[in-house]
């Protein structure tokens, strides 16, 4: 007992264990996963459920007992459960090839392990994209004694975000244009509107494209709907005057960051990822993707008042409203002003709680907060200092144009592992290179962040990092195996921003595994056609994360054509390396030849083509594209064989624009542009 203790006590503070074995309960539940007609926007899509329900039910237990779930998948495709934030056996932590075979269709898979400490926690699917789709739900365990702050109520609130699109197409279009979104969200960051905003937005989008970064954006899809509860609105009418809330928050959304706030007064923030915290009053909370927190709130008088979840962004929102009668809104809260930001040096103002009344708006412009500054444990989290130290420097990078995330400028099945051994203090220092903030979550561990609370850094198992900022934690390695390691932004996880913690005396990863983890690798198929009333052009496009098969071509309808298909190679966001063959006819000449070359970034997001062909003969090409309003964008590129093509393109919708261009051999014309 004094051991398990021993273990135990920095994770979780004030962890009660069962006094007896003997008395000891099985809590057991079973559940179907399966498919389900949904329709939350008023158009009827296909989800997936747990128990029949979005999101699925809310598993209880108390420390003490041993919790036993068996799922019975009844869709046509594997599925799997993370019990995400939960100290357990490792074979039980739910990561398909990793800890645990995948659920085959028709199968069944019975989870077990002993609930240790208590908190508001979680679970969804490891298995592809189908957390987005609807398997997730949350998890209570509660204290052996009561809560050390108790109220009248005790309310779930599960928030998450819902797009109708098919989540596989959403990925397909983040690959095609890391943009996609941007006009949907009414997130596009034109030159008209850099403009409009004045000197100070102008130098710093000079400045960022100078550093070779395109405009800033803090999310990457556009979604139809945010969700508590599964419903835009989730009212609890029973709750009186004068009665207190303790609402278990959890953020399952895919890859929203959600700003929280009350109509009626503070919160009390009393726990942080299920670790209870030093109570803090507070007029919003960030929260990061896949975090919880336990607030609690009081309803001051009669009246409905509304709790209000609104994503990162300030594209939409979610509400749960307590009590019944006038409705009391909260506080709203502003798009970022993406465009005053100076990404160059990005300096965040703190916020001032204190000058924020529950009355009036948040204004969230440039503010990209951790949230975790008043963050403090109850009790000491700090390790033996006589343990063996291990630092480990992760720098988590992207790659917009193809759109792969990674750590070190490599994804997971390019270096999937990360070495520790039992026994030691781990560190990671988590330095953000990219223009977004990254959720970043450990399994089977809890970590102290290092937020400058000392002995009392708080423990968690899911950070924010902010973008281009670094962010400190830290862990007793105390486990055995393999932990999956990873940004918890759906999109970013699956393009390969993952790794494996690894014991290296127990460790039982191995290629075959890593290959069929997750499909980073996966290829993405694209094409656009162009017919303008001069010449006809195209592309055809296939991609992985490093490889592609390209092939350009254009024709003037007079029998003159261009084509080059090429093999290219990326290293990084700014170099690739390219061979392959260009044909090309005009008048009764043909002439085939063999190229290679090299892509390179430049300054200012000017792209650089230097390529030799099979004659000895080489160039130099130059060329950008400039988005000038929401719609209108205008490109131009030119070598030093004197060749060029200028074109202004207005965007319909993301398959159809109308172009115009003028090309140094084809001269001037108008035309339609689709995209696949």
């Amino acid at each position: 007992m004094n051991k398990i203790i021993k273990s135990s006590v920095f994770i979780v503070g004030m962890m009660l264990l069962s006094p007896s074995i003997v008395l000891a309960k099985v809590v057991e539940y079973q559940f179907n996963v399966d498919y389900k007609t949904v329709n939350f926007t008023g158009k009827s899509v296909q989800g997936l459920s747990v128990g029949g329900t979005i999101p699925a039910p809310t598993i209880e237990a108390t420390v003490g007992d041993t919790l036993r779930v068996t799922f019975h998948n009844k869709l046509d495709v594997e599925t799997s459960v993370h019990w995400h934030g939960i100290l357990l056996p490792q074979d039980q932590d739910g990561v398909p090839y990793l800890t645990s075979s995948p659920i085959k269709p028709g199968g069944s898979h019975t989870y077990e392990y002993p609930v240790i400490h208590h908190g508001t926690y979680w679970y969804h699917s490891h298995t592809g994209l189908q957390e987005q789709r609807g398997i997730y739900g949350a998890l209570v365990f509660h204290p052996k004694q009561a809560e050390k702050v108790e109220t009248d109520h005790d309310v779930v609130v599960v928030l998450s975000d819902w797009i109708d699109e098919n989540p596989n197409q959403v990925m397909h279009n983040l690959k095609k244009s890391d943009d996609y979104y941007a006009l949907e969200k009414d997130s596009v960051q034109s030159w008209f509107k850099v403009i409009s905003h004045g000197t100070e937005a102008i130098n710093n989008r000079l400045k960022g494209a100078w550093m070779r970064m395109g405009p800033m954006d803090i999310s990457d899809v556009a979604y139809d709907t945010f969700l508590a509860n599964g419903e835009r609105r989730y009212d609890l009418p029973n709750i009186k005057a004068g009665e207190t809330v303790r609402l278990r928050l959890v953020n399952a959304g895919a890859s929203s960051y959600f700003n929280v706030a009350y109509a009626g007064g503070p919160m009390t923030v009393v726990a942080a990822d299920g670790v209870d915290v030093v109570p803090f009053d507070t007029e919003q909370q960030y929260m990061a993707v896949a975090e919880t927190f336990d607030v609690i709130v009081a309803v001051p008088s009669n009246g409905a008042y509304e709790f209000r979840a609104t994503s990162e962004d300030a594209t939409g929102y979610s509400s749960v409203v307590l009590g019944e009668g006038k409705l009391v809104s909260a506080p709203t809260i502003a798009k970022p002003a993406l465009l005053m930001m100076d990404h160059a040096k990005h300096e965040m103002p703190e916020m001032d709680h204190a000058a924020m009344g529950h009355k009036m708006d948040i204004d969230m412009s440039s503010i990209q907060p951790t949230g975790y500054d008043s963050l403090r444990s109850l009790t000491p989290t700090n390790f033996n200092k006589n343990n063996p130290k291990r630092t480990v420097n992760l720098a988590l990078t992207g790659d917009m144009e193809r759109y792969a995330w990674s750590f070190d400028n490599k994804v997971l099945s390019e270096s999937g592992q990360i070495l520790i051994r039992r026994g030691e203090t781990v560190q990671f220092v988590l330095e953000n290179k990219t223009m977004m903030a990254h959720p970043i979550h450990l399994h089977g561990h809890f970590f102290r962040v290092l937020n400058g609370q000392g002995d009392y850094s708080p423990l968690k198992h899911t950070v924010s990092v902010p973008a281009l900022q670094t962010v400190t934690i830290e862990f007793l390695a105390n486990e055995e195996k393999d932990w999956f390691f990873h940004c918890h932004n759906l999109y970013h996880m699956k393009t390969g921003m993952a790794r494996v913690v690894s014991y290296e005396q127990t460790s039982l990863l191995n290629q075959d595994m890593l290959s069929k983890m997750f499909s980073e690798q996966d290829w993405f198929y694209f094409a656009d056609v162009a017919v303008q009333s001069h010449f006809l052009a195209g592309e055809l496009r296939a991609e992985n994360t490093r490889n592609a098969f390209n092939v350009e071509y254009d024709w003037n309808y007079e029998g003159a054509y261009e084509v080059e298909a090429t093999y290219e190679r990326s290293f990084n966001r700014f170099f690739e390396l390219y061979a392959g063959a260009q044909f090309e006819k005009e008048e009764d000449e043909v002439e085939n030849k063999v190229i290679a070359g090299a892509h390179y970034l430049l300054p200012l997001l000017i792209e650089a083509d230097l390529r030799i062909d099979s004659e000895g003969d080489a160039r130099l090409g130059l060329g950008s594209d400039i988005q000038l309003s929401d719609r209108l964008s205008f490109e131009w590129d030119a070598n030093t064989d004197h060749e060029y093509r200028l074109e202004l393109d207005y965007e319909v919708n993301k398959m159809v624009s109308f172009i115009g261009s003028h090309d140094d051999q084809y001269g001037w014309g108008l035309g339609i542009k689709a995209a696949f």
